[in-house]
């Protein structure tokens, strides 16, 4: 694979394209005049298709002979906690900082930061734990 056909593949990855999996008909090869149908790398944002096997980069007018990818929803990221945020301040009096980052809609970096920043107050020995009460005034502090 050479590096204009690596920038090509990644452009059509970033716009949407997918590798196909499907089968494919042995006609389809026959009518795009294919050497090698095993040499064949198709991509497709259904319903259109894109070989880029050869130099050629055949794209078929149509999809017949072609399979009907199934689509599958995406799939969602169970919740890392069973708590709301409220019933973890209220039962737990020092927080993890992944449990802090979800109490306050933040990412760990940001909490973190706010610790070193002495924003939120953080137990003395390690690991790093913060303090329920410093969380629960963050989440008070709304700017109207």
């Amino acid at each position: 694979m050479n590096s204009t056909l690596c920038r090509v593949m990644a452009k059509m990855m970033i716009d949407g394209f997918r590798p196909y999996g499907g089968e494919i008909d042995a006609g389809v090869y026959a009518k795009l005049g294919c050497k090698d149908s095993s040499r064949a790398y198709w991509l497709h944002r259904w319903p259109i298709l894109h070989c880029l096997g050869c130099k050629k980069r055949c794209t078929p007018k149509s999809t017949n002979g072609f399979q009907v990818p199934m689509k599958f929803p995406a799939v969602q990221e169970r919740g890392k906690f069973s708590l709301l945020p409220e019933e973890m301040l209220r039962t737990k009096k020092l927080l993890r900082v992944d449990e802090a980052a979800y109490c306050l809609s933040l990412s760990e970096a940001t909490v973190r930061r706010l610790v070193d920043e002495g924003v939120l107050v953080r137990h003395v020995r390690l690991p790093i734990r913060i303090t329920a009460e410093s969380v629960q005034e963050e989440m008070e502090r709304v700017d109207w």
